[in-house]
């Protein structure tokens, strides 16, 4: 993740510094989005994540009662997606190697979410959990 991301930076920071910089300001906004609209409500954040960054983010974040996600978290997430994919495209596609090199290692990187970090995740709330307790039913 950290190298498409530097990619990006790298890409907008050949026209701009200032727009550099706002990249910059919006992945961290990202990563806090995110930490607290999911992660913060995840059971798990404190002594099993996987998450190598955004678990220990949510430890300097306001606690939450862990819950189903509602519409608000689900958008914290969109705005965590959007945040660090969809601005820099128009100065990756100028050079098309970097665009392609971008998005295969985003892809690696969300990849890794599904192959390694949900499988050990006991968290059942999670929208990506594969676990049948996924449905909220705790009647078994």
């Amino acid at each position: 993740m950290l190298a498409y991301l530097v990619l990006g930076i790298a890409a907008v920071l050949e026209h701009g510094v200032e727009l550099a910089v706002l990249y910059v300001v919006l992945i961290v906004l990202s990563f806090i989005a995110v930490a607290y609209s999911m992660c913060a409500k995840c059971p798990c954040r404190v002594h099993t994540c996987t998450h190598l960054w955004l678990g220990r983010l949510t430890r300097l974040l306001p606690q939450r009662t862990p819950g189903r996600y509602t519409f608000w978290d689900t958008t914290g997430s969109l705005f965590y997606i959007a945040g660090l994919h969809l601005l820099p495209q128009y100065w990756l596609w100028q050079n098309k190697a970097r665009f392609i090199l971008f998005w295969a290692l985003a892809l690696a990187a969300f990849l890794a979410g599904p192959l390694y970090t949900c499988k050990t995740c006991a968290n059942q709330y999670c929208p990506f959990s594969r676990k049948e307790e996924a449905t909220g039913d705790t009647t078994t």
